[in-house]
């Protein structure tokens, strides 16, 4: 199901177990677009963590899109 929303018009991406739906998050994203529509339809689990391990801030935004566990 994760890879069926590999697009910027509907972006799913599994992060840390967790499967979130991160389509109207894209153009908000304060790293720009391209960052979030790279990891659309992926287990982005491994760049999420290089790019904002131990931030509170990203942690605490992402929990408003989660729409189910993965794996």
């Amino acid at each position: 199901d994760l890879a069926q929303h590999a697009a910027a018009t509907s972006c799913w991406a599994a992060i840390n177990g967790s499967v979130y739906d991160l389509t109207e998050w894209i153009n908000t994203h304060p790293g720009g677009p391209q960052r979030i529509i790279a990891l659309c339809g992926t287990d982005a689990t491994a760049a999420f963590n290089a790019q904002h391990s131990g931030q509170a801030q990203p942690a605490d935004q992402l929990t408003q899109f989660r729409i189910g566990t993965f794996g």
